[in-house]
């Protein structure tokens, strides 16, 4: 029997057979740390109400645009 030994990050689920590929994948994501704004169109437009895009302040200090498909 084999004893098969890997890592995943415990961010984006990405396996790898190396310790260190798996750590420099986690310290490489950029999480958010809020929501700076959302915006949405009006009922009559969006009978569910989510809004069609957010501003998410990251935590390298940058603003990223997340449009609904």
């Amino acid at each position: 029997m084999k004893e098969v030994k890997h890592y995943i990050c415990e961010i984006c689920n990405t396996e790898y057979n190396e310790r260190q590929k798996a750590i420099d994948c986690e310290k490489n994501h950029c999480k958010p740390l809020e929501i700076i704004e959302a915006k949405y169109i009006s009922l009559a437009q969006n009978m569910k109400g989510y809004p069609t895009s957010i501003s998410v302040k990251m935590a390298d200090g940058t603003i990223q645009i997340y449009k609904r498909s």
